[in-house]
């Protein structure tokens, strides 16, 4: 019973530690800084090495989470031979995974951009944009192809969520609804605008 009691009270200091480091990032971010590792784990009273720990901890929990989230990103009805539809379905789960995980991933996105911090991001989206292009087939020639990847990397992540909601002033439902249209509007100009569709159209059926 002792050791029952000694493990609970080790969880909850855990939980605190973790809740201590991500109130102390909110702050320091609120106060105007770009705080690194190091300085969230000073302000918070922990060492270096802890808060490292709990950064890895973290992460590790988002990506468990994404790689289980990836499997579903279609939702039921969609159909993978309208890459415009496809696209939007995407972006929409991608930007609703960014808003369950927002605090974490505001936290790994302010590392990410710290070069003393080491800190580098998974690179989830590159798989999302491949469905994309692999459901457009031979629609988009490659010019089209190479600008509409760089072009969704724009509305996938933590980024577009973060500029619609604390500078364009959206909620979050009206935030996704957003990504979700860009995207599927970026897939419809690009098979629209390429070549290899303007000739299909032009031949008619």
């Amino acid at each position: 019973m002792a050791k029952a009691n000694w493990d609970r009270g080790r969880t909850a200091q855990k939980l605190r530690t973790r809740q201590a480091l991500m109130d102390t990032a909110v702050e320091l971010v609120k106060a105007g800084r770009r705080p690194s590792v190091s300085a969230v784990a000073d302000q918070a009273g922990v060492s270096r090495a802890t808060a490292y720990r709990y950064l890895m901890l973290s992460e590790a929990m988002i990506r468990a989470t994404a790689g289980a989230a990836t499997d579903s990103l279609l939702p039921t009805g969609t159909t993978a031979a309208d890459p415009a539809e496809l696209a939007g379905a995407i972006t929409r789960q991608a930007g609703q995974f960014s808003l369950d995980h927002e605090e974490r991933l505001r936290t790994a996105l302010r590392l990410s951009l710290d070069p003393s911090s080491g800190y580098q991001r998974p690179g989830r989206r590159g798989r999302w944009i491949d469905d994309i292009l692999a459901a457009a087939g031979d629609r988009i020639d490659e010019p089209a192809r190479a600008r509409l990847s760089a072009a969704l990397n724009l509305v996938l992540g933590i980024e577009p969520i973060i500029v619609l909601t604390d500078i364009a002033g959206l909620d979050q439902a009206a935030a996704l609804d957003v990504v979700e249209w860009v995207a599927t509007t970026l897939v419809e100009a690009s098979m629209r605008e390429s070549p290899v569709e303007r000739e299909a159209g032009a031949a008619g059926p």
